[in-house]
């Protein structure tokens, strides 16, 4: 018995495509997408503080009312750094 094979298609804006071939840089678009599922995060795809902070703030300016709260929590240095790790980790 051969495995079922699956089809997924997913549309992006142009600001996100441009994004996703910024991050996958020389790779298949598949293939970046696919090793996505199967492995995790190395230390250097993790945001920093900084790029957290980015983050956030455009979510925030979309709307999005906890990413709001976790910013300004942030920016206030009131939320330890591990909840915020989490939280950006979803």
């Amino acid at each position: 018995m051969s495995a079922r094979e699956n089809k997924i298609m997913v549309r992006l804006n142009d600001q996100e495509a441009a994004r996703l071939d910024e991050i996958r840089g020389d790779e298949d678009r598949a293939v970046y997408m696919r090793r996505l599922l199967h492995e995790p995060p190395s230390g250097n795809e993790v945001a920093t503080h900084t790029e957290a902070l980015a983050i956030l703030t455009r979510l925030a300016r979309d709307g999005r009312a906890t990413p709001a709260i976790a910013l300004e929590r942030a920016l206030r240095g009131d939320q330890p750094a591990s909840e915020l790790e989490d939280f950006l980790r979803g």
